[in-house]
């Protein structure tokens, strides 16, 4: 093994066990002992693990899916890594149109993002262990426990994070911080000095934005990452790795891994440099100054080196979508389904008789039915868009403007994905409209903590998200299935905390609302992203038109709604290929 870079503090961890050598990337919290004698997939912490014995290579990943695998085979080589990018490089892989186009249009439908990477040849691997469930409860507590004392937090003065600061605050001081934009307020400043005030441990301070810290502000100045830790296995083509590989010794000079000697700094075969930036297109990266500017005073004010808490994660795991109204159905539970038609329909400015409709079709929906309409609608004359307040029940939801955005060729690609009876077969059987939700949520809650935690090792600054550990993950989605409750939020997290956290929090419906700060920022770079397309990458690649994207920012520029999530995806995409 090698190991390109220098891995931030604690996040490569390696130990000899069981005739072995199992190596961890990520945020394994066990002590010595445990790492020693626990069960490897049991662990306290988020991470993934590489176990190697004298006959071959295991590789297991986290839940949520924060420290992926990737894999690459040429000829008799493999190669394993957690860097995309270390790969791409290695086995000379090229960026890949479909998945670029998959980014923009169709990032929630788990069945054409499954196994795939943003090169061509290079996939992800896909093996996330199913271990004993506990309480939640208890999994919160010990997942923050175990990162304390002396941590830092996010202190939105809502359910996330905030519950997280105050069962940290059980174990001492905890500095806390809020962003706030005077001019786009989010509504969550008032929101987190009420709660802070509940408690004499935790030290809330406020940060401020300004016109600088928009989102789509320096996109292209956007932090180089560098090759942190980016670590690669080699082994012969039937996937086992060889004997004669040096792998890793706990410890090593400045409290690193060493790699068998193997220190390659800035690093890259053959006396290259490791590939630079970040190791996909982050969409975090638009708001990357909005992001530092909580990090920044994080490094100058917690202690060094101290651990600092987010709440990503909990939306995935503990808000009910709307689909789940369809699995009301399939129970035959219909008074509940009616009345929650109802109920949903007064949160979401909706016809409660449209929800119900809707619920009723998609229970009779199938998985592969809904990605053969998929097909249809991207290949069709014209591609609806998907824009109202009932689109979210459904198995995803596709904005037609973006997948407007892509050439007829891409879309057929596309569509000849999708509408493949393979596709279908890669999600898991059983899996409900309401789960491939929550899944589909969850991974993009792991992708938005990367980018978090890789810009958080930049400053020198830890960055956890207790909600993601896998231990809080299996408690949240295989104990018992709550039941949904349209007039509470995040009933499920609420219940488990009730008593460790103020009842003021719990209850708290309303979150941060950032909608208005990512449209300022967005009409404010207008002719900066309208640079990007006129020397477009995309387009260059065959997967966008980009007149179609210049007459969606001329609609933003007017004041018109437009599919901002997709927007951001496109433009990260394009920062990411002049990484």
């Amino acid at each position: 093994m090698r190991v390109y870079g220098s891995p931030p503090s604690g996040l490569l961890r390696a130990v000899d066990r069981d005739g072995g050598r199992v190596v961890f990337v990520g945020h394994v919290l066990a002590s010595d002992r445990e790492l020693r004698t626990g069960p490897v997939r049991e662990l306290p912490g988020a991470y993934s693990c590489v176990v190697v014995t004298a006959d071959g290579v295991e590789l297991h990943t986290d839940r949520a899916g924060q420290f992926p695998f990737h894999i690459s085979v040429r000829g008799h080589e493999t190669l394993i890594a957690h860097h995309a990018t270390l790969l791409a490089a290695l086995h000379s892989r090229t960026p890949d149109p479909l998945s670029a186009a998959i980014q923009i249009a169709s990032p929630n439908v788990l069945a054409l993002t499954m196994g795939r990477s943003f090169f061509t040849d290079v996939g992800r691997y896909e093996n996330a262990h199913h271990g004993p469930v506990g309480p939640l409860r208890e999994a919160l507590v010990e997942a923050v426990r175990r990162r304390g004392p002396g941590v830092s937090a996010d202190f939105s003065g809502g359910i996330d994070s905030t519950s997280l600061a105050f069962l940290a605050a059980a174990e001492g001081p905890v500095d806390a911080v809020v962003y706030h934009h005077d001019q786009v307020p989010a509504a969550d400043l008032d929101a987190a000095r009420r709660a802070a005030a509940l408690s004499d441990r935790i030290r809330l301070s406020v940060v401020r934005g300004d016109e600088e810290t928009l989102p789509y502000q320096g996109i292209l100045d956007a932090p180089d990452t560098g090759a942190h830790g980016r670590a690669a296995m080699v082994g012969p083509g039937d996937g086992r790795a060889t004997t004669a590989v040096d792998w890793p010794a706990p410890g090593g000079p400045d409290g690193r891994a060493a790699m068998g000697g193997d220190w390659l700094v800035p690093g890259g075969p053959a006396g290259g440099r490791a590939p630079a930036g970040f190791d996909w297109p982050a969409p975090g990266m638009l708001a990357h100054r909005r992001a530092a500017l909580r990090l920044e005073w994080v490094r100058r004010r917690a202690p060094a080196r101290a651990v600092h808490l987010t709440g990503e994660g909990a939306d995935a795991l503990f808000q009910p979508p709307p689909s789940y109204l369809a699995t009301l159905v399939r129970r035959g539970e219909l008074g509940r389904w009616a009345s929650h038609s109802a109920r949903l329909s007064r949160l979401r400015q909706a016809s409660a008789l449209d929800l119900a409709v809707r619920a009723a079709r998609l229970a009779a929906t199938s998985h592969g039915r809904a990605l053969r309409s998929l097909a249809r609608s991207l290949t069709g004359p014209s591609i609806a868009d998907a824009s109202g307040p009932a689109d979210a029940i459904g198995w995803w939801s596709v904005a037609g403007e973006a997948a407007g955005w892509l050439t007829p060729r891409i879309r057929q690609d596309l569509a000849d994905l999708a509408g493949d009876p393979a596709t279908a077969r890669r999600l898991p059987e059983g899996v409900t409209p309401a789960r491939h939700a929550t899944l589909a949520a969850l991974r993009s809650a792991a992708d938005a903590q990367r980018f978090l935690r890789t810009l958080g090792d930049r400053l020198g600054v830890p960055v956890h998200a207790p909600y993601l550990d896998d231990a809080v993950v299996r408690a949240a989605l295989d104990g018992p299935e709550p039941i949904p409750d349209p007039s509470r939020a995040k009933p499920q997290l609420a219940d488990a905390l009730r008593g460790l956290v103020p009842e003021v929090v719990l209850a708290r419906r309303t979150k941060g609302a950032y909608q208005a700060e990512e449209y300022a920022g967005a009409r404010a770079a207008r002719r900066r992203i309208t640079g990007l397309l006129a020397d477009s990458r995309l387009a260059d690649l065959g997967v966008v038109d980009p007149a179609a994207v210049r007459t969606t920012l001329t609609r933003l520029n007017a004041g018109a709604p437009v599919p901002l999530s997709a927007l951001g995806r496109l433009v990260a995409l394009e920062v990411w290929l002049r990484g």
